[in-house]
């Protein structure tokens, strides 16, 4: 890559090339971006994957949330660009040695620019450690209220940051100690609180991220609305059609027959349930067929 790449500080330290234009804002520093990445070393070895997570990445450009190397190649990007970036150990880790990442590696990321809300229209970002719960389930109500008015203008991508920022102040964020965030909210009223709010928002989220056709993206978040609550009919059904997205029709059919049972009126779910029985029709008539193709050809 090293050949055609840009060096976009001319010191060799932070590589680039574009392999998809995008058309979009650039971002500058204030802005919350939103990003997909894989990350690898020299070795071709992935350290990180936040597709395979199914979560996008949301930060605040300019605020040291995020590696050097990623701060300075931003404002680079256009809305709906895909680099490839080769970052030098001084704009990553350094000195630090992590647990899947060796003391002055260099890194090597795929870096999707998938989308940038302006400063001024972003919400305010807290350290949720610095914050009591009851600070912390306010700020989770703004923020799935702002994620609720901009899906209802049709602003997914924005609605998703806004519920991702209220998962992140419930503390049931994917990398995040579940255990030790249970311990805090010992207080059964705020609990309850917390954990409605929370499924609420992995609801709304799971639901804009099926209107991007983001199933795998969608699946993870579903399956967390199950955990919060295993017989929550609209968690079932967001759940089946995410594996229904996935290819997945078999587990589909169990979750939407699920929600169908309780939900007996939902034409939705019922359509939702028809679609899903012909596609496992479908894929058994093509198994039988490509089968007795295979017979005809032996004999």
């Amino acid at each position: 890559m090293q050949c055609d790449a840009v060096d976009l500080l001319g010191d060799g330290k932070l590589l680039k090339k574009v392999l998809q234009e995008g058309h979009g804002d650039v971002p500058k520093v204030g802005d919350r971006v939103t990003v997909h990445y894989v990350c690898r070393l020299d070795d071709e070895t992935v350290v990180d994957d936040s597709r395979s997570r199914g979560e996008p990445m949301c930060f605040a450009l300019g605020q040291g949330d995020v590696i050097a190397g990623w701060e300075s190649a931003l404002p680079s990007m256009r809305c709906g660009e895909l680099a490839m970036l080769i970052v030098h150990p001084d704009m990553s880790y350094g000195e630090a040695e992590l647990a899947a990442v060796p003391m002055r590696s260099c890194l090597h990321f795929e870096l999707e620019l998938l989308h940038v809300l302006p400063a001024a229209d972003a919400p305010s970002m807290f350290v949720k450690e610095d914050m009591s719960v009851e600070e912390r389930l306010v700020e989770a109500t703004k923020s799935k209220e702002l994620g609720n008015a901009r899906f209802k203008v049709g602003s997914f991508k924005d609605a998703i940051c806004a519920y991702l920022d209220a998962i992140y102040f419930l503390g049931y964020e994917a990398d995040c100690d579940q255990r030790a965030e249970d311990g805090l909210w010992s207080d059964p009223v705020r609990a309850e609180e917390r954990k409605a709010l929370a499924l609420a928002s992995q609801l709304n989220l799971c639901q804009s991220l099926l209107k991007l056709e983001d199933h795998e993206a969608a699946l993870q978040h579903a399956e967390a609305a199950v955990a919060l609550q295993p017989d929550n009919s609209k968690a079932l059904y967001r759940r089946g059609l995410a594996s229904m997205g996935c290819g997945h029709f078999t587990k589909a059919k169990s979750d939407l027959l699920a929600a169908a049972k309780k939900e007996p009126r939902s034409t939705e779910i019922r359509r939702s349930l028809e679609e899903c029985q012909q596609r496992i029709a479908n894929e058994k008539s093509a198994t039988k067929d490509a089968y007795g193709g295979f017979l005809s050809r032996s004999d």
